[in-house]
C-alpha cells in the first residue's frame, strides 16, 4: 500500500474489531500508512501505535487456566444449587384447576331440570317452541320460495 492510496472505511474497522490479526502483513502495512498519514489518523481518530492503546499484555496461558478454573467452578456450584422456582406455580395451577373442576361438578344442570319440569306439566319445553319456524326457514330457496307445497290447514 502506497502513500497516495488511503484505506477503505471497511479495511478501518476491520483493524478496529481485530479482524486482521489473522492477516499479520495487511495489518502492519495498514498501521504503517496510518502512523505516516495525517489524513488516515484524523479519519480514525484514535491512536493504533500509541503503547498501552489497547491495555496491557496478556498472557494467553494465563488468561486460559484463569478461564478453565472459573468454569470448573461454576459448573460444581451449578450441579448442587436446584432450582425450585416452578414448583410454587404449578402447584398453584393444580390447585387452581381442582377447585373449578371440584365447583363445576357439583352445580345442578338447570338444563335437565327444566326439561323435566316442563314434561310433567305437560307443557311443550322452550327448546322446541321456535321449531317450526327453523324447519320452514330450511325449506326456503334462495328467492324466498318453498320447497314444498303450502299446508292447507295452516291457513
Amino acid at each position: 500500500m502506497h502513500s497516495q492510496q488511503h484505506p477503505e472505511s471497511e479495511q478501518l474497522d476491520q483493524l478496529r474489531a481485530g479482524l486482521l490479526d489473522e492477516q499479520p502483513a495487511v495489518k502492519v502495512a495498514l498501521e504503517a500508512h496510518i502512523a505516516g498519514c495525517k489524513i488516515c489518523q484524523e479519519r480514525c481518530n484514535w491512536r493504533i501505535l500509541h503503547p498501552g492503546a489497547m491495555g496491557p499484555g496478556l498472557d494467553s496461558i494465563a488468561l486460559q487456566q484463569s478461564l478453565q478454573k472459573a468454569r470448573r467452578q461454576a459448573l460444581q456450584s451449578g450441579s448442587r444449587r436446584r432450582h425450585y422456582g416452578f414448583v410454587p406455580y404449578a402447584s398453584a395451577a393444580l390447585l387452581l384447576i381442582g377447585v373449578s373442576i371440584g365447583i363445576w361438578t357439583l352445580q345442578p344442570d338447570n338444563g335437565s331440570q327444566q326439561q323435566i319440569a316442563a314434561q310433567d306439566a305437560g307443557t311443550v319445553p322452550d327448546v322446541y317452541e321456535d321449531l317450526e319456524f327453523y324447519l320452514w326457514l330450511a325449506n326456503q330457496d334462495d328467492n324466498g320460495n318453498t320447497d314444498e307445497a303450502p299446508d292447507p290447514d295452516k291457513t
